[in-house]
């Protein structure tokens, strides 16, 4: 366990770690809401 705490305390581990968890994050909204509905919307600007 204190091997994994050091490692943890390490500035690259803990970054790559970070930096995985948050992409899951994005990967799992992506699957959930979809790549399809982001450019279904009208254009905000058309109607001036």
């Amino acid at each position: 366990m204190n091997k994994l705490k050091q490692m943890y305390l390490h500035a690259g581990v803990r970054f790559a770690l970070h930096t995985c968890f948050y992409l899951a994050i994005l990967v799992t909204l992506f699957l959930m809401y979809g790549f399809h509905t982001a450019n279904t919307g009208n254009y905000i600007y058309n109607d001036f």
